[in-house]
């Protein structure tokens, strides 16, 4: 039997629509297309990225090296080689689960707003846009 990818009403989506209502399709939409037109999205821009794309950016918005210079000093003056061996392994290990717990909330609602929007939607009721402005204010601080 050929795999068929879901639709919206089979899947549970996060829908911007009330309950019940459907979207309106002026042709047949793929399953990320339709998941997209409940968040109350239209799909405009290609949603690809290669392996090397992907580094890129994450390198970038990293800034691996400053950061590792930046603790060096501190990290072998006060713990020496073990210390930094194992804190950055350490750390290396929960910023992962961070980061995989980000990864799954983007990629339940795939909207340009990423993390905010998450954050309005899963906020209690009247609480959306303050948690939005919240995590702003975390991320870029």
């Amino acid at each position: 039997m050929p795999d068929r990818k879901k639709s919206v009403a089979e899947d549970q989506v996060t829908s911007v629509l009330a309950q019940g209502d459907v979207p309106i399709y002026e042709r047949e939409y793929s399953a990320d297309e339709e998941v997209l037109a409940a968040l109350g999205y239209k799909a405009e821009f290609k949603r690809e990225f290669s392996l090397w794309t992907s580094f890129c950016v994450s390198f970038a918005v990293l800034g691996l090296l400053p950061s590792f210079a930046s603790t060096l000093y501190y990290g072998m003056g006060y713990a020496g080689t073990p210390g930094m061996t194992w804190g950055w392994l350490i750390a290396m290990f929960f910023i992962q689960c961070v980061a995989m717990s980000m990864a799954e909330l983007c990629s339940a609602m795939p909207t340009s707003g990423g993390l905010y929007y998450a954050a309005a939607v899963l906020a209690p009721p009247g609480w959306g846009p303050l948690a939005a402005c919240q995590l702003l204010e975390a991320s870029t601080t």
